[in-house]
């Protein structure tokens, strides 16, 4: 049988003085004034002897009553603990200490008061002072939490009983502070791995002499060395512009305090007073083993590269990612020959299916559409059945699905539903102009499918698509569109493009280079002339463009109304239209036009959801002020979605992003 907790039989004086110093001194200055009484008046003295008897009869029965119901909450906290050997709390073998539901302190046990508090009293009477602030309600969340004290670390247990409807706490602290300390330094031990390359394009270098381009890298290739030397690493030369680190976490925290200043160094690095045009790249991972490190340091660097370069992609673990750097202009790298092997691997692939699905982004736009029509293209000169799912409710490209209705290529198109009943084992989905599985138009046919070509021009993001047997990635090229338009002019079939096919591609780098303007490179033009040449007709792709008169002056009060901050321009559309994301996508192009702005956001509402258009003209990372709240992009143009959140809310969080990408470009 438990035993209850019990008082000493018989207190000293010395312990009732220090437990109620207040209340003996005034009785004890009552009994001297009744003394005094009596010689003058020994009538009022008695009076005031009743009257002390009385008060001190009260004050005990108070102080027993207060007493008893402290042991009985005690106890009631004893009945739900298994001491060994019957001791109860007092004896119990760890640190215990019994508070309220206020946070007040009702109690400690004595290996509490040596161990915990040093044999001193508690700082205060909350119970606070212990767990780092944490108050009963955080408590009650999770069975255990770590805490510190007088420069000890412990692991706190809890447990909690009712009594006489109020809640009593328990608190068990168990202290393990070498423990921690070693938890501590086997983390920061673990191994670190990186990857680092350089960025830069050979064209930068014609006019320059062999002997003064080895100058160049060879500066750049010192400037590295010696900043990761500072950070007690292992660095070794894997070949031209090509290393790899070793390191631990504890001095990667310290890049990362420093974000890689390495990287605005290489950037800015000069040469005959000219800055050189090399960025530097780095994937980097923490693994248990070496190996571990290496496999995801090789993956980190392809999302980097992926991301433009000039940045690098730390993966934490469990694909984890940080990011650090990314904001200057990528150089072109793109090669005829790279595009010729995917367009072999493509077709041959597609030549071993039974059917083709192709598929965009959800909401797809002109240049969606266009990629999947130039898929389909490839596919019927390859003799294979392909359809291209659109969901027509929700696509911002009715205007090019109007223009070839009557064609062959508009009978190919299908819903989502109709798609699910054409998969088979044999399939092949073929991803355009995204990489994220959540913006496919049909996820549920992505479900279905065991083999997936995915070809993208966006800027890799952490979530891709990684079960893609081919995965045509190229953040240089203009649009998806272009992307397959040169895969067209490299397939060794010969296909001959229908004039609106072509007219369909067209539309697609029409629609993200704005024309011609924007991450526009020779490529882009090339593929243009190529379509060009098989028939696309500008004219009637610019009427694709065209608004109506009551979207027009929709689109102009979003751009009257708009505010410049901190050199970006934000408008929001704060009323209802069935065009609303082609009013925000023109509006945020149009905002680009003013007057000292190199970023413009438009923010309007569907459905549940705050969506954010951005465009800039590339001095501004709009992909990185996306990113930072849900979303991405490349570089020029970037979007995310915001759900369950007002316009202020979302203004609130936009502005906040802008800053922090600021900080990055200075």
């Amino acid at each position: 049988m438990k035993k209850k907790t019990s008082s000493k039989s018989k207190p000293t004086f010395k312990e009732v003085f220090s437990a109620y110093p207040v209340t003996v001194f005034f009785i004890a200055v009552s009994v001297i004034l009744c003394v005094v009484t009596f010689f003058y008046n020994y009538m009022v003295a008695l009076c005031e002897s009743a009257v002390i008897v009385i008060l001190l009869i009260f004050a005990v029965s108070v102080k027993n009553f207060q007493f008893k119901r402290l042991i009985a909450r005690i106890n009631a906290c004893q009945s739900f603990i298994s001491a060994e050997n019957g001791n109860g709390l007092e004896n119990f073998s760890i640190p215990v200490v019994l508070f309220g539901s206020d946070s007040k302190i009702i109690w400690y046990n004595t290996v509490f008061k040596r161990n915990i508090i040093a044999n001193t009293s508690p700082r205060g009477d909350s119970i606070e002072q212990f767990t780092g602030g944490i108050g009963v309600e955080k408590i009650r969340e999770s069975e255990t939490f770590e805490c510190e004290y007088n420069g000890k670390s412990y692991t706190a247990f809890h447990s909690f009983t009712e009594y006489k409807k109020e809640m009593l706490y328990a608190l068990y602290f168990i202290e393990d502070t070498e423990l921690k300390e070693f938890r501590l330094l086997y983390r920061n031990s673990r191994p670190v791995v990186m990857f680092m390359t350089f960025d830069f394009a050979e064209e930068n270098f014609k006019s320059l002499r062999e002997s003064q381009v080895s100058e160049i890298i060879s500066g750049v290739e010192g400037l590295a060395e010696t900043w990761f030397t500072k950070y007690d690493c292992l660095i070794r030369k894997l070949g031209n512009g090509r290393f790899m680190i070793v390191t631990d976490i504890q001095n990667s925290e310290k890049m990362k305090a420093e974000k890689f200043s390495v990287l605005s160094a290489a950037r800015n690095y000069t040469f005959g007073d000219k800055k050189a045009g090399i960025t530097i790249s780095v994937g980097a991972a923490v693994g248990n083993s070496i190996a571990d490190c290496e496999s995801s340091a090789k993956q980190a660097l392809d999302m980097a590269l992926g991301r433009g370069g000039d940045q690098v992609a730390f993966n934490n673990g469990n694909n984890n990612y940080e990011f650090f750097g990314g904001v200057s202009q990528t150089s072109e790298k793109r090669t005829k020959v790279r595009a010729r092997i995917i367009a072999s691997a493509i077709s041959q692939i597609i030549s071993g299916a039974d059917n083709v699905l192709v598929m965009g982004h959800r909401n797809s736009d002109l240049d969606a559409v266009g990629a999947a029509v130039g898929v389909a293209e490839i596919c019927d000169f390859l003799g294979k059945a392909c359809n291209i799912v659109i969901d027509k409710d929700a696509t911002l490209a009715m205007p090019l699905i109007s223009h070839l209705d009557g064609t062959k290529i508009c009978e190919k198109i299908i819903s989502p539903i109709e798609a699910q009943s054409l998969v088979n084992e044999n399939t092949i989905l073929i991803i355009v102009d995204t990489h994220r599985q959540v913006f496919l138009e049909a996820p549920q046919v992505f479900d279905m499918v065991s083999k997936v070509i995915v070809i993208d021009h966006h800027r890799k993001t952490v979530d891709h698509i990684n079960k893609a047997v081919v995965f045509y990635h190229e953040p240089n090229s203009s649009s998806a569109s272009e992307m397959v338009t040169e895969l067209i002019e490299y397939m060794q079939v010969g296909i001959s493009l229908s004039k609106p096919a072509a007219e369909a591609l067209m539309s697609g780098i029409m629609l993200d280079t704005k024309s011609f303007v924007m991450k526009t490179g020779v490529a882009t033009f090339e593929t243009a002339a190529y379509l060009r040449a098989a028939g696309a007709d500008t004219v009637a792709v610019k009427r694709l463009f065209s608004n109506s008169l009551k979207t027009q002056k929709e689109k102009s009060e979003v751009v009257k109304n708009a505010v410049i901050f901190g050199g970006s321009a934000v408008g929001v559309v704060d009323f209802e239209s069935e065009n609303v994301r082609v009013i925000a996508g023109q509006a945020a192009d149009e905002l680009l036009c003013v007057d000292g702005v190199e970023a413009s956001y438009v923010l309007f509402k569907a459905g549940n959801a705050i969506n954010i258009s951005a465009r800039s003209f590339g001095n501004v990372n709009v992909q990185l002020v996306m990113e930072n709240m849900g979303g991405g992009g490349h570089r020029t143009m970037a979007a995310c979605q915001i759900p369950d959140i007002s316009f202020e809310e979302a203004l609130g969080r936009l502005k906040k992003s802008i800053k922090a990408v600021k900080l990055l470009n200075e």
